[in-house]
């Protein structure tokens, strides 16, 4: 997320001789502090930090490239982030974040980055992606509950083209674990066979027509995986038990905290690679997906990462690859797309007065120019992992954040029923019990605005690449940006409050292409308006 305060770097993680160095002031009664984040499993106990002084703790440990979450987690109960580092993660957890370069180097972020003073990593292009990723509109969907099965997906893939949406990301499908299962039909994410499909959902005729008859409607389909674990009870488990991690009494086990369902991979075994990316192979092979979403890929090797990239674009050169990760090295050699949330949590604070346009525009560019050269963003007010857009943003502010969400650059992504104001989704656990949409609550204002704005991006390709400005000096509430190129300029504002603004700095003689509550001649937007505009002829 924005950085929140000055630092002291003499108090940041930083690197020194075996590692990064991790530092702690604590009350003087603290009995123990630990480390625990992305470099660990999220292990509350894996590294413990030494008192060097009455109140401060010290660690140092060895810490891979990459982009790296983690907590303290004092006298072993309470987790919290570091009260030293500004940098807060952008995936509504509350994780503090560091970065580590190829060379040890820790990489914070930091204040005033720009297009004119960028950090290091700008410097390195990104991975160049295909051109139906960068030009889409994601829609996840679980299919039992938004179709049932996979002909009641199929059924439905009418609604999804005149929505708008041209990318399909199906959540897992494979038999989940019954060892640990939690609910009646257990974590999705707990993958029991890797090659097989759940019964409940079709077969492989089914699922072959449904892939198929997206591709008819020009949609391309996503492979939601789960990368670097398997169900407790996988017939690996007992087969090759060396490709999983293990306590030191030879038990297989997942270092996760309070995943007793999951078996952890252990990625040093060449073979088990081997094996994960054949299998990867065959259902790009065999039904044709267009790429696959790997999830929980900021605790997997970025080395294998990298492998998974070079062995399937030798099979699909077009092959799109998402990393659920905020990641900046991601980018570089094996994933084209990581996550960005910080988007929806400024937005919430913009819509509670406690954030301006300029933070957002310092947020954008921090977030911008600390990633590679020309890295693609999932950009979203929704995700499996969090709650419903109108519960977060409050209802009336969904849609005045859907317009800024929608006419930014990066890849949209829409959670199924989040274009409908579905109200019952509260997260991914809902699918440990038999569960489908509400369909009775759907909001058809709502799906027609949705409707509206990702057909101005279809229509207006400069609001998919064009460079983004944004605008000076606007009241609180307000947002407002350009996105523009050498052929076109199209303007954006929002009000995100309960009050009408007055854009005083707005450019001058905007043509609105979609608005609600725009009054042109005294460049106002009533509570909750917006207007995507073009400068008049």
């Amino acid at each position: 997320m924005d950085l929140q305060f000055p630092a002291d770097p003499a108090l940041l993680p930083h690197a020194t001789p075996g590692g990064v160095c991790f530092i702690f002031d604590a009350n003087p009664g603290t009995r123990s502090v630990a480390l625990s984040g992305t470099f660990n499993s999220w292990v509350g106990d894996a590294c413990m930090l030494e008192r060097v002084s009455a109140t401060r703790w010290q660690a140092t440990l060895p810490i891979p490239a990459g982009r790296h979450l983690y907590k303290f987690v004092i006298d072993g109960t309470d987790w919290i982030a570091d009260p030293a580092n500004p940098w807060i993660s952008e995936d509504g957890q509350n994780n503090s974040c560091l970065t580590v370069d190829a060379s040890g180097a820790v990489l914070m972020r930091q204040h005033g980055l720009s297009a004119a003073a960028p950090g290091p990593l700008h410097a390195r292009a990104a991975l160049a992606s295909p051109d139906w990723l960068r030009d889409g509109v994601i829609y996840q969907l679980s299919v039992p509950a938004f179709g049932g099965d996979f002909d009641g997906v199929r059924a439905k893939l009418p609604y999804l083209a005149e929505l708008g949406a041209d990318i399909l990301w199906i959540m897992p499908f494979h038999p989940a674990g019954i060892e640990g299962r939690r609910g009646t039909l257990g974590d999705p994410y707990a993958v029991r066979d890797f090659d097989a499909i759940d019964p409940a959902l079709g077969d492989a005729v089914a699922l072959r027509a449904l892939v198929d008859a997206a591709h008819a409607r020009g949609l391309r389909v996503i492979m939601d995986w789960t990368l670097n674990r398997s169900s407790v009870d996988h017939p690996f488990t007992r087969t090759h038990p060396h490709w999983y991690t293990r306590r030191a009494d030879g038990g297989i086990y997942y270092a996760v905290p309070n995943r007793d369902e999951f078996a952890g991979f252990d990625f040093t075994d060449r073979t088990l690679r081997r094996t994960l990316i054949d299998s990867m192979r065959g259902w790009l092979e065999r039904f044709g997906f267009d790429g696959l979403r790997f999830d929980d890929s900021d605790i997997t090797p970025g080395d294998f990462l990298d492998e998974i990239r070079a062995d399937l674009a030798a099979l699909r050169p077009d092959i799109a690859l998402i990393s659920q990760s905020y990641d900046e090295f991601h980018h570089l050699a094996a994933c084209d797309l990581t996550y960005e949330g910080g988007t929806r949590e400024m937005l919430r604070r913009c819509a509670e007065g406690v954030a301006d346009n300029a933070a957002f525009a310092r947020y954008w560019n921090e977030s911008t120019y600390s990633f590679p050269r020309g890295a693609l963003r999932m950009r979203w007010l929704e995700d499996k992992e969090q709650g419903r857009a109108s519960a977060f943003l409050g209802r009336a502010a969904h849609r005045p954040a859907a317009a800024v969400l929608l006419a930014m650059d990066g890849v949209p992504h829409i959670l199924m029923g989040q274009e409908f104001d579905e109200p019952t989704w509260t997260g991914w656990q809902v699918l440990f019990e038999p569960y489908r949409l509400d369909w009775n609550a759907f909001d058809g204002g709502l799906y027609a605005h949705y409707q509206a704005l990702i057909g101005l991006r279809r229509q207006h390709p400069v609001l998919r690449t064009g460079a983004t400005a944004f605008v000076d000096a606007l009241p609180p509430g307000a947002i407002g940006f350009t996105r523009g190129d050498a052929g076109e300029s199209i303007t954006v504002l929002a009000n995100l409050s309960p009050r009408e603004v007055t854009f005083d700095a707005a450019p001058a003689h905007v043509q609105p292409l979609y608005a609600s509550g725009w009054q042109g001649d005294g460049a106002t937007l009533a509570p909750y308006g917006w207007m995507i505009g073009m400068p008049d002829a």
